[in-house]
């Protein structure tokens, strides 16, 4: 299943393309993926902009409908045949090994790159989605929303979360990032997970992080976990923060150490106040 995805998404990177509204198409053996990789250090922190879409059902909603919970997304379109429905397939095995309740804890938006598809299209990659994934989705999979908007309010929006895109004339496909986006309750982008199977403690802890003690339903278990984990943006996801645990290990053990000696102390104390005692009586 991964070695499909890894390989849907090579495919995916090398077509020629196109720069979708800016420029000439781009010759296949000249492309250069690179340009496609989001500068995180210069929207970390931004807050979105408000835009207007339709749920998978026609519903006009817009980004703030959803505010109050952290966010997942993931762009995409409907009509993709190669790394797309993978996407999505992976952020789903994850979240239902998150022990989170979409819909109440947290949001998750998957929203279509391409202004010409309609509610229909999504609605269609959701029953789809569902359809194969039936053993492997998240509770509450009813609140993911997929939602469509127009071409004007897709440049808004990924233009300010630094998400790039192509779009290829010949081979008539988006090329564009593998990437999950985490949004605070208020709409500020707090990370990106890149790649198509991320780990649910990865998506766990990046959920915690957005949600910046906003929601206050996340177990302090959870938050202590993240302090123990840290984002390394050379592998796109956390690790183990060995410095903070040495840290941590090195102040329980100095508390635990003054424990015993105040213990220890107060004991020998007492033991020598009784034995003065005694041999004040003999």
């Amino acid at each position: 299943m991964k070695l499909r995805a890894i390989i849907l998404s090579a495919m995916c990177f090398l077509m020629a393309a196109e720069v979708w509204g800016f420029g000439p198409a781009v010759d296949s053996n000249q492309f250069d993926p690179t340009v496609l990789k989001i500068k995180e250090d210069d929207y970390l922190g931004k807050t979105v902009p408000n835009i207007s879409m339709a749920d998978e059902l026609g519903k006009a909603v817009t980004l703030s409908s959803y505010a109050g919970k952290p966010y997942v997304l993931s762009i995409i379109y409907y009509k993709c045949g190669q790394s797309c429905p993978v996407l999505n397939e992976g952020l789903s095995t994850a979240l239902k090994d998150v022990n989170l309740r979409l819909g109440e804890d947290y949001n998750v938006i998957t929203l279509s790159l391409d202004g010409r598809e309609r509610p229909e299209d999504a609605l269609k990659f959701k029953k789809d989605l569902q359809i194969k994934m039936k053993d492997a989705l998240p509770k509450s999979f009813d609140k993911w929303v997929f939602a469509t908007t127009t071409d004007a309010e897709v440049k808004r929006f990924t233009d300010a979360l630094g998400y790039r895109f192509f779009y290829s004339q010949i081979d008539k496909v988006f090329v564009h990032p593998n990437v999950y986006i985490f949004l605070s309750p208020d709409g500020k982008i707090t990370r990106y997970l890149f790649g198509l199977y991320p780990l649910a403690m990865d998506v766990k802890l990046a959920l915690v992080e957005a949600a910046d003690g906003k929601i206050g339903k996340f177990p302090v278990l959870d938050k202590i976990a993240l302090a123990c984990y840290s984002y390394d943006t050379k592998i796109g996801g956390y690790k183990i923060n060995v410095v903070f645990i040495m840290e941590t290990l090195g102040f329980v053990f100095a508390g635990i150490t003054a424990v015993i000696v105040f213990l220890f102390s107060r004991s020998m104390r007492k033991k020598r106040r009784a034995e003065s005692f005694l041999a004040i009586e003999n």
